[in-house]
């Protein structure tokens, strides 16, 4: 299932995307600048030795200082990989809020079973009910309490139904899949009671939410040689061709054109913007510096608030078992002595009604620990 989403998910694609577009940045960024081409045309040519000079072309290609573009690139690279964390990050994000889900349906499909049994409890007692009656040893009241108590439990798995249906609309929309998809659960009760506890102390530094800021830090400090090397001097190469005309003039070489190599360099004379350049890389740094220790401080703090949470579940989950266990042997005695017309039906249904509330509580328990432990593996994981 969680392959599946992988494979489907829209939000997940489009992440993806985000990052083949950013990784196309790096060839851009070692790219070399395009060559400049102009061309002049004298209206009014200008007079040579040679003959009369009508047109010129020039030719330039401008280089930076040496190992600009490979600053550049390390740049568009490190960014690329940072956004490749993020895509890793989404991908975890959606597996946990895949299993989420299905834990979530797996619950709701097991209390649609206790909420059945319930149903056949109560049609037990209502022919127990009926015999008491028929024996003078019950009254009607009693029959057509116990029949408002089925009405309300056949509605009970109705809307229980129509929120199944739901859940697996939401399944199906995590996958990209029709929303009225089949999700099977096989075994509800065994999926929720499958008890799997793993050492958790603490964060893994490779998690995404980390490495994907570890990459921006390396950016920067990319950026910083950049800003360096963008305060040294450009070099331009390049070469102009003048074209003389032959207008009868007396010379060997009359009429020849012109070829004139050049090669000039730039004046970084204006130094504020380069200070500018390496103050905003070092504050931007100092920026990246502090959100990775936060990024590091809301890790651990998200853990240690999963494992408290996975504690006090397992301590409800006792709590609920020792509760079923005292109304199971509440019930025994109850049903004996309701059919022995020595207790009142409302007792027996209140005894029944707490029994499937605990049963209840105690599936929704199963869940919220399943999705802890989820979680705790998502806190937990690293993108190798």
């Amino acid at each position: 299932m969680k392959t599946t989403a992988a494979e489907n998910n829209l939000e997940l694609k489009a992440q993806f995307k985000a990052f083949e577009a950013q990784l196309e940045g790096v060839t851009q960024a070692k790219s070399w600048q395009d060559p400049n081409l102009s061309f002049g045309y004298f209206i009014s040519p200008i007079e040579t030795r040679v003959g009369p000079q009508i047109a010129r072309f020039s030719l330039t290609q401008m280089l930076p200082w040496f190992g600009t573009y490979k600053a550049k690139g390390d740049i568009a690279s490190y960014r690329a990989e940072a956004e490749f964390e993020k895509f890793q990050n989404q991908k975890l994000k959606l597996y946990l809020d895949v299993v989420e889900k299905y834990y979530d349906l797996s619950a709701l499909r097991h209390i649609a079973e206790l909420e059945a049994e319930q149903l056949q409890i109560l049609e037990d007692l209502k022919s127990i009910v009926e015999s008491n009656y028929e024996n003078n040893k019950a009254n009607l009241v009693d029959i057509l309490r116990v029949e408002l108590q089925i009405d309300k439990q056949a509605n009970v798995l109705q809307v229980l139904k129509d929120q199944d249906a739901a859940m697996v609309a939401q399944l199906n929309q995590l996958m990209n899949r029709p929303m009225k998809t089949p999700v099977l659960v096989s075994n509800p009760k065994q999926i929720l009671e499958q008890k799997q506890i793993e050492e958790t102390d603490s964060i893994s530094s490779n998690h995404p939410r980390l490495k994907a800021i570890r990459n921006l830090q390396a950016s920067n400090k990319a950026e910083s040689l950049l800003a360096k090397k963008q305060a040294m001097p450009q070099f331009g190469l390049g070469l102009d061709y003048a074209i003389i005309q032959d207008r009868n003039v007396m010379a060997a070489d009359a009429g020849q054109d012109a070829i004139m190599p050049m090669i000039s360099v730039s004046l970084p004379i204006f130094g504020k913007k380069n200070k500018s350049r390496k103050k905003a890389a070092s504050l931007q740094g100092e920026s990246l510096q502090f959100q990775l220790e936060n990024e590091e401080t809301r890790l651990e703090t998200e853990i240690q608030v999963a494992q408290y949470k996975r504690d006090e579940l397992f301590s409800l989950l006792d709590l609920y078992e020792q509760q079923l266990l005292r109304l199971k042997d509440m019930l025994q005695l109850s049903e004996t002595a309701l059919a022995n017309a020595s207790m009142e039906i409302e007792e027996v249904l209140r005894l029944h009604e707490e029994r499937l509330l605990y049963e209840k509580q105690k599936a929704k328990t199963f869940a919220k620990l399943q999705k802890t432990n989820e979680t705790l593996n998502y806190l937990t994981s690293n993108s190798e």
